[in-house]
C-alpha cells in the first residue's frame, strides 16, 4: 500500500468543498459561469490556506467539458487526466528551483503551443513545491 500525505488524501475536488475561502470561491465560480476568465491569477497567503488546492480546482474548472455551477465535474476525460497528473495542459512548476533564465525561456517557448486537450493551458507556479514541509 502506498503512502499518501493527508493533505493530498483529503484535498478538496470542487469549489464547494473548499473551506474558509468563500470570497475567493464565489469570485472564481462567477467568472467561470460568465465565461470571463482572466489570463493570470495570483494566489497569496500563508502556508496551508489552500492556494495550490484552489489553483488545481480552477485548472480543472476552466478546462472541464461539463462544469457544474462553476466547478469541475471531475468525471469528464479532461478532469480525470488533470486529477491523475497526466494532462499535458496543466503544468506545475517549482519556482524555487526553476528560477533561471533558461527555465523562463523554456516556458515562453511552450506557451506558444495550443492546448492538446481542453480549452486552456494552465501553468501553476508554486514556490513551495520543492521546500521540505515540517
Amino acid at each position: 500500500m502506498s503512502y499518501t500525505a493527508l493533505y493530498r488524501k483529503f484535498r478538496p475536488d470542487a469549489f464547494s468543498e473548499v473551506k474558509g475561502q468563500e470570497h475567493i470561491v464565489t469570485t472564481l465560480t462567477n467568472q467561470i459561469k460568465a465565461n470571463r476568465i482572466g489570463h493570470a491569477y495570483l494566489f497569496c497567503g500563508t502556508r496551508g490556506t489552500g492556494k495550490t488546492t484552489v489553483a488545481k480546482i480552477l485548472a480543472r474548472a476552466v478546462n472541464c467539458e461539463h462544469p457544474v455551477d462553476g466547478s469541475p465535474c471531475n468525471e469528464c476525460p479532461v478532469c480525470l487526466s488533470i486529477q491523475a497528473g497526466t494532462s499535458l495542459n496543466v503544468i506545475e512548476i517549482d519556482a524555487a528551483s526553476n528560477n533561471g533564465v533558461d527555465n523562463i525561456r523554456e516556458i515562453r517557448e511552450e506557451v506558444a503551443y495550443r492546448p492538446t486537450q481542453g480549452r486552456y493551458k494552465v501553468y501553476i507556479i508554486d514556490e513551495e513545491i520543492g521546500r521540505a514541509h515540517v
